[in-house]
């Protein structure tokens, strides 16, 4: 479980990699109408990883504990991520992983086989969980280059 865990402490030196001189022009350009922009796709990072604590600490604390959906496209609209401070959520997402890892660094080989019940999915072992946020991290960072490249094509 150590790999597991390098990897998601890993998330945010990948994701402010991805941003490395990323202009204001590119963090607010959307490459299609219904697209994230760069700096919603960081919003969006953020928030994830608060659902993905509370995921976390409720399979690690309680038994079998309920674990709901949450509708990233209403939370980006009805918070207007545009508006917000990017660099904050970024400075947050920093945090919150930081904040995690030694609590995931201690755990006993079998709290990784600890369940919950997801609302769609069903069942999920903690170990499931963090591997998929591990991976949604880095669906993100495919999403920002696809945001550059396209950004790059609009602008050549």
């Amino acid at each position: 479980m150590q790999q597991i865990v390098e990897s998601y402490a890993k998330g945010y030196e990948l994701l402010t990699a991805a941003l490395e001189g990323a202009s204001a022009e590119l963090m607010n350009f959307k490459p299609g109408p219904e697209k994230w922009s760069i700096k919603e796709v960081i919003v969006h990072v953020c928030d994830a990883e608060m659902v993905a604590i509370y995921r976390m600490k409720k399979v690690i604390s309680e038994e079998n504990p309920l674990l709901f959906k949450f509708d990233p496209d209403a939370w980006a609209s009805r918070q207007d991520y545009v508006s917000l401070d990017h660099e904050a959520y970024l400075q947050l997402f920093r945090s919150l992983r930081a904040s995690m890892v030694p609590v995931l660094s201690a755990l006993k080989p079998e709290d990784w086989e600890r369940t919950g019940v997801h609302n769609v999915t069903g069942k999920q072992t903690l170990h499931d969980i963090v591997k998929m946020f591990v991976g949604h991290v880095d669906r993100h960072i495919a999403q920002i280059e696809r945001n550059k490249k396209a950004f790059a094509d609009t602008f050549a």
